[in-house]
């Protein structure tokens, strides 16, 4: 059937298809066998909604397949474009530093999930409509995507990674003029953090795009966002970690005058006392999120703090014995678990160590506080000051 959309077909009996990509895309022609779908998505016939899309790639007309499920209650379509060897060219060809030999496959993804009883007048709870790429990290290759951009203006192509390892001079095809010498990464102000190191991983990566239309239609790029972590580096003996320790990293106007901001993150990961690291980073009984400052004029210290909410009913006594040493004993039942947990230190510039710290540790559980009197108390607070000398 030609210039047919699903909502000439499901929209009556899945009211929020109505407010869902899927109310706008024509396509030109279908069939379902089942649940396997097929179609060309007809550019032209959608209109605005895939105009932006239609010039970046030069297509008239999209074809998709997948599948449509419309068993029950919800209807789940699951639909993919078939055609990547010229979607591929095509973004090769317009968006800057990850086109020509560094893209290496690129899609149209829809993914809608519409129930009978989704709230009158709101859009599908699941309701996709991205641009998907593969390009090329040295030897790995990464996916990155973006909500199919419908208008000019910006866009954002991003992913996050694991297990994606790099050098340096891998990601130097992102930061045009700062790519000599790594200029982009600071490995001089990480000082001990990242003497040594020959390996990274890839954390994440995000490109902001801006699309203008008029009077030509052109791709350029806004800035460059990388997170690069460093892995195992210990902060304190074998009991606390910097796991990884994440470098953001943001380059603006990367093709033109570029300029670089930095900031640090990550997480901190705590060994149990039995299990010390390295080998105890892979199943560690705490994990922080955590921030730091680099050394400045008025403090020359890597400031951290990292913050733990609800971990999984590990014992306040776990926790001080994993920081302080096995023994360790404050007088507190070894059925009181962590709530919270804030974590403040400095770490030193030259050894990227640390030999004091500060906590402030809220639990819960069965204190046996003042049982002859009507009063219960539900959390307590510890405050903990440590050094090692």
């Amino acid at each position: 059937m030609a210039n047919w959309k699903f909502t000439d077909q499901y929209g009556s009996t899945y009211p929020s298809l109505q407010y869902s990509i899927l109310s706008l895309l024509v396509f030109s022609e279908h069939s379902l066998n089942g649940n396997d779908f097929t179609g060309t998505l007809d550019v032209n016939a959608t209109g605005t909604a895939l105009s932006t899309i239609g010039t970046m790639l030069g297509m008239g007309s999209i074809p998709l397949s997948g599948t449509v499920d419309a068993t029950g209650a919800s209807l789940t379509v699951s639909l993919r474009s078939t055609n990547d060897q010229d979607f591929t060219q095509a973004i090769a060809n317009c968006i800057p530093l990850i086109g020509g030999s560094i893209t290496k496959n690129a899609w149209l993804d829809i993914n809608t999930v519409s129930s009978q009883t989704d709230p009158e007048g709101d859009s599908p709870p699941t309701d996709v409509f991205n641009l998907g790429v593969t390009i090329a990290i040295g030897s790995a290759s990464v996916d990155i995507n973006t909500q199919v951009p419908m208008n000019g203006g910006f866009f954002y192509l991003s992913g996050e990674f694991t297990g994606v390892g790099i050098s340096l001079n891998d990601l130097n095809f992102l930061m045009g003029p700062l790519a000599e010498g790594n200029a982009w990464f600071p490995s001089t102000e990480l000082g001990p953090y990242s003497a040594g190191q020959t390996s990274f991983g890839l954390l994440s990566m995000s490109l902001l795009c801006y699309v203008t239309l008029a009077p030509s239609f052109s791709i350029s790029i806004n800035s460059v966002n990388v997170e690069v972590g460093i892995s195992k580096l210990p902060l304190m003996g074998n009991a606390l970690y910097l796991d990884p320790l994440g470098v953001w990293v943001t380059v603006t106007n990367p093709t033109s005058d570029a300029a670089v901001t930095w900031g640090l993150l990550g997480s901190v990961k705590l060994c149990n006392y039995a299990n010390p690291g390295p080998v105890g980073l892979s199943d560690p009984d705490f994990t922080f999120d955590f921030t730091m400052t680099f050394p400045s004029s008025t403090d020359n210290t890597f400031g951290i703090a990292a913050y733990l909410e609800n971990p999984a009913g590990k014992s306040v006594n776990v926790m001080l014995q994993d920081l302080m040493g096995q023994g360790t004993n404050v007088g507190i039942g070894d059925n009181i678990t962590v709530n919270s947990f804030e974590f403040d230190t400095s770490a030193d510039v030259s050894t990227g160590t640390i030999n004091e710290f500060s906590t402030s540790i809220v639990m819960s559980g069965g204190f046996g506080l003042f049982e002859k009197i009507p009063l219960s108390v539900e959390q307590l607070s510890i405050s903990v000051a440590y050094s090692a000398s």
